[in-house]
């Protein structure tokens, strides 16, 4: 009997993948333009003095990147082909002293943490406001990254998230004053926004607001292959950008795909002029069904005027609580009923990751199974409070956690232990454990909630 291969199960998935929105943001290649398409495999090459090379750029690929730091407003530009979690660590790499502290979002994706520990650095939790009332987290503000600042004079830098996977975010603009006021750089994952470049009607980029590196995921918001990103350097000038192009050589495969490096290429010159008119159209579009979904009874969405930060309006996270069911069962609903697959649900929401590849016709379908939805009796099932993740509280480094001797513990078992390991909550790919973090039992209680996680690595 033949097996189905990974290639056969991925085109069985995609045939049913009826109303793509998810990421990556070309949605099933209508984003993707009909050269790139017709040509992708061909260009699928390796290094020659005509193709350049991403590692010492000095020919086409360091004239792609110009041109994307011109239209990014960017000091400079690198093409990152491992994703926005290479820039990332590669940016923590640049900016952290061993032994040196890094102040953090609490919220901040798992790559962050992994880039501290790496570099040999304490991390320094900012906790962004918890909103009960969507179960989701606010942006920072300021005030909350100017009393870390203020508490750890020291510190090398700041991390935070903006906007997060649900659209807030933080004050940059403010931010970015107290961070510089103490010499610090302010280092911003806007992995989430590469697209607010491309329209005035969205929230101002970090770079706009004085961010000093921000990464960005091509592949998440602009019509753009999986894997790709951007990492810019702001006009500043705090930044060494020698040592920076020398941590990302030392993050990132040195076998970079050019059809990954073509993607973004032509994903930003398409997106700074032809697809400028229809990410503004996309948006208006938006803000309709929104209107429309908050009159349901049942059914609600979050808007912007919920928020004293900035709200990206592309994403629409629509809470189903009200129903009597929670998100992840919406979310199956919406897939198995409807033939749409959100980016994520959790246990309140549902995002619908929305694009300038998201056509009028996608839009109707997704109104009408809300609407659809919105009028169905459900049997109630049991919904558990949205909380924050507990407080993290070091009991050692993370280097010491991480490397030394560990054993394998059931989370009924880990409460008074170190965790050895970083645990995410996905989505959004947050850190509930680190390494050297002790364990609580309000951690235990959130693991045991809130994911499907059975055991730990803990140090012995």
């Amino acid at each position: 009997m033949i097996k189905k291969t990974l290639l056969d199960e991925l085109i069985k998935f995609s045939k049913k993948d009826k109303v793509r929105v998810h990421m990556p943001g070309h949605n099933g290649g209508e984003g993707l333009s009909q050269k790139f398409r017709r040509h992708a495999f061909s260009i699928d090459v390796t290094e020659f003095d005509e193709t350049d090379n991403l590692q010492e750029p000095n020919g086409i690929i360091l004239k792609s990147e110009k041109r994307a730091a011109d239209i990014f407003l960017a000091e400079n530009t690198f093409f990152l082909v491992n994703g926005s979690t290479s820039g990332l660590e590669a940016a923590i790499l640049t900016a952290a002293r061993r032994s040196g502290k890094i102040i953090v979002d609490r919220t901040c994706h798992k790559s962050v943490i992994s880039a501290i520990m790496l570099a040999g650095a304490e991390p320094v939790f900012a906790e962004p406001e918890f909103d009960k009332k969507h179960g989701i987290y606010k942006g920072l503000s300021a005030a909350s990254v100017t009393e870390a600042v203020n508490a750890n004079p020291d510190a090398d830098a700041v991390v935070i998230t903006s906007p997060n996977y649900y659209g807030v975010c933080s004050d940059v603009y403010g931010i970015s004053k107290t961070v510089h006021l103490s010499g610090m750089l302010l280092i911003v994952d806007e992995a989430h926004g590469a697209h607010f470049t491309f329209s005035d009607k969205l929230p101002k980029s970090a770079l706009s607001c004085g961010a000093d590196i921000v990464v960005q995921s091509a592949h998440k918001t602009l019509p753009s292959l999986g894997q790709t990103a951007f990492l810019h350097v702001g006009h500043g000038g705090r930044v060494d950008v020698k040592r920076l192009r020398r941590n990302i050589n030392l993050i990132q495969t040195s076998s970079p795909s050019y059809m990954l490096m073509a993607s973004i290429d032509d994903a930003v010159m398409r997106m700074n002029k032809p697809l400028k008119k229809q990410l503004d159209d996309v948006i208006e579009r938006i803000a309709v069904l929104k209107s429309r979904i908050q009159v349901f009874d049942k059914v609600s969405c979050l808007i912007k005027s919920e928020f004293k930060t900035d709200y990206d309006i592309t994403k629409l996270v629509v809470d189903f609580s009200k129903l009597g069911i929670t998100g992840y069962r919406a979310a199956e609903i919406l897939k198995k009923d409807y033939g749409i697959y959100p980016e994520m649900a959790d246990n309140k929401n549902v995002l619908f990751y929305i694009t300038v590849s998201t056509s009028q016709s996608e839009l109707d379908a997704i109104e009408r199974a809300i609407d659809d939805i919105s009028a169905r009796i459900f049997k109630p099932q049991e919904q558990i409070e949205a909380v924050s993740m507990s407080d993290i509280r070091m009991a050692t480094d993370m280097q010491s956690a991480y490397f030394g001797k560990t054993e394998t513990v059931s989370i009924d078992d880990a409460e008074g232990r170190i965790a050895a390991e970083i645990l995410v909550c996905c989505p959004p790919c947050c850190s509930i454990t680190v390494p050297g973090q002790l364990i609580d039992s309000e951690t235990v209680k959130y693991i045991k909630n809130f994911t499907d996680i059975k055991q730990i690595a803990v140090t012995v």
